[in-house]
């Protein structure tokens, strides 16, 4: 039987020649000004993905996890506050948390999202999960909006950080934006930022580079989405407020074969107690992340598991 090519799970947006000559040009003029960091284009990053949002304050950082660092050290201010996070998330945030008092909570079943059970926690710390919106009634509270970029985020709690690295919509190859309308924590942020974790210019202009394609990329997210919805048979995500559709999973409900020529992903491996974290675990055991990138092959990558599984 013929060996089909292989399908990765991500590819950045590809550019044209012409903006990779564009690219290149401007890339070139940076090195040669000397200002190689927190210049025109890290502003101008701010103010799009600022304006776009409609917040006070943007702040771009070096990663998304040094800008929830920020945040947290802000609202911590010295105390040792316990905080409440979902136990299906990405490792950074964990590894931030050691040493602090940390609850973590199971997510819905349905949404993935972290349940919002009212605990009283002085620290919320959800997740915009694959870019699934969530929004919770505790406070203070930081956003783990590393997804979420394209997301029509209305609520931002005292900070929402995004992430620009390349799995992202927007990637400018790695990245993060604090989105916050206080002024006190922009400035903490901001000025630490400059310090231990400032953007490159480089990075930003990638960053500008691919944000000229996001209506794209969104209208192309929703649609692989739909497509995968409609023949795959499984349990996806609910979309309770909005979704960009970043990571595009479903639960193998049905023990569906993926042909070894597809590459997929399974997100998150819980770091709790399983036994008290029963969805998390659950979703983990059963999702798989397919292809979603611009331009993938995605007819054929559903063509292909119904052919394996006789569907």
């Amino acid at each position: 039987m013929e060996l089909k090519e292989k399908i990765p799970y991500h590819k950045p947006l590809q550019f044209s020649a012409l903006e990779t000559e564009i690219l290149i040009a401007k890339i070139k003029g940076v090195l040669k000004s000397g200002m190689l960091t927190n210049d025109e284009y890290v502003r101008e990053l701010e103010f799009m993905i600022g304006d776009m949002y409609g917040v006070e304050y943007c702040i771009a950082t070096s990663n998304c996890t040094m800008g929830l660092f920020l945040s947290f050290q802000c609202l911590q201010s010295g105390l040792l506050l316990d905080i409440e996070m979902p136990n299906f998330t990405w490792m950074s945030p964990y590894m931030m948390f050691n040493g602090y008092p940390t609850h973590f909570i199971d997510i819905d079943k349905e949404t993935w999202l972290m349940k919002d059970i009212g605990t009283g926690i002085k620290l919320s710390f959800p997740t915009h999960t694959f870019g699934n919106l969530i929004e919770i009634s505790n406070s203070p509270v930081i956003y783990d909006g590393a997804h979420a970029l394209g997301s029509r985020i209305k609520e931002f709690g005292d900070a929402t950080v995004l992430s620009l690295a390349p799995t992202k919509l927007v990637t400018s190859c790695e990245g993060g934006l604090v989105l916050t309308n206080q002024q006190y924590l922009a400035e903490f942020v901001r000025f630490r930022r400059d310090r231990c974790a400032r953007m490159s210019e480089i990075h930003a202009l990638i960053g500008l580079a691919t944000l000229e394609h996001l209506d794209m990329i969104l209208a192309w997210k929703e649609e692989v989405h739909h497509y995968y919805k409609s023949y795959i048979p499984g349990q996806f995500q609910k979309i309770p407020i909005h979704s960009n559709f970043n990571t595009i999973g479903f639960l193998n409900t049905e023990n569906l074969k993926i042909p070894k020529n597809i590459e997929y992903k399974q997100y998150y491996e819980p770091v709790f107690d399983m036994e008290l974290m029963p969805n998390a675990f659950e979703v983990y055991k059963n999702i798989i992340c397919l292809p979603s990138y611009h331009n993938c092959p995605y007819v054929d990558i559903v063509d292909d598991i119904l052919e394996l599984n006789g569907l």
